[in-house]
């Protein structure tokens, strides 16, 4: 597709985000530069493989067992950090109001004992197996993939979280910071049903708004800050654009996915990928052989970003 009819999709679609080069993008000519690009590549994520008696699980199986009881891989759990988090204290702190984004994949009939949590919006998305939630509000339910299960920790809440199912359990968990301290504790969720999927289905589904701001989205937290889901069979290509003013926080959750910033400018991203992204910019996305699921965070321009490790 020409990249003016790109953009011009894009402007009739009120659309938000994207772009994606190696470094800052000029799209109106020289001397003329929008926004600018970071990409983050699972490299430079931290993994934590923590013990299981930190969480109260029992000992890691034997080999054997570990094989028979469907465990993908030999520790409970295997978790991806995008930002400073338990022991790793020396990577950035946020990315706007994003302050933490774990890509957590917990094994069988193994999860989180009950721990406390204050002032932070969390949002948890299932990406793959079952998520058991219960928390001290009253809150107790199972989620699968595409639900989405966020909190008002406020004034103080203590939760657990594990996979009581027989395959694993991945999740992305985030934590927003809240534009008000001290709220009274909820607990939401949105399921992943049939409608949900249609929605993110080679498009861009408004997941999570303001809830200043009067939208439809399903979840609304306290905190000018998007989520955005999309589901991309191959071949299909969207386009997003993000303005002046904000920024973006991308994360190739599955397959890959094809940017093209209008040009020659181009990269893929793989499975656990991300990108700091800088408005005003374009980008045209497009599934890769196997498709591709993408989450974006979408939220107020800051001066804090990712930074070199």
């Amino acid at each position: 597709m020409a990249f003016a009819q790109l953009l011009a999709n894009a402007v009739l679609l009120g659309c938000l985000v994207l772009v994606l080069p190696k470094g800052s993008i000029c799209l109106s000519g020289p001397g003329q530069c929008a926004g600018s690009v970071n990409l983050v590549p699972q490299q430079r994520l931290f993994t934590s493989e923590p013990p299981p008696e930190l969480f109260g699980n029992p000992e890691n199986p034997s080999p054997g067992m570990r094989e028979s009881h469907n465990w993908s891989q030999k520790n409970w759990l295997k978790s991806r950090f995008h930002f400073s988090f338990a022991e790793y204290g020396h990577g950035p702190n946020n990315f706007g109001v994003l302050r933490v984004m774990n890509d957590d994949l917990v094994q069988p009939l193994r999860g989180f004992g009950p721990h406390p949590h204050r002032d932070m919006a969390i949002l948890t998305f299932v990406v793959d197996g079952f998520l058991t939630h219960k928390d001290s509000t009253g809150a107790e339910e199972t989620l699968g993939r595409g639900s989405i299960q966020f909190m008002t920790a406020g004034t103080g809440v203590v939760h657990s979280e594990h996979n009581l199912d027989e395959q694993p359990l991945r999740f992305i968990q985030c934590w927003i910071l809240p534009r008000v301290r001290g709220a009274p504790p909820t607990y939401g969720s949105m399921p992943g049903d049939a409608t949900s999927g249609r929605q993110r289905l080679n498009g861009w589904f408004h997941a999570v708004g303001d809830d200043l701001k009067g939208g439809e989205y399903p979840v609304k937290i306290n905190q000018d800050c998007n989520m955005y889901i999309s589901e991309l069979t191959p071949g299909t290509a969207v386009p997003r654009y993000l303005n002046a003013g904000r920024q973006g926080y991308l994360l190739c959750v599955e397959g890959e996915v094809h940017l093209n910033a209008g040009g020659s400018d181009n990269y893929v991203m793989q499975r656990h990928d991300a990108a700091e992204l800088k408005g005003p910019l374009l980008l045209e996305a497009t599934g890769g052989t196997d498709g591709a699921l993408v989450l974006l965070f979408e939220m107020e321009l800051t001066e804090d970003s990712r930074g070199e490790l």
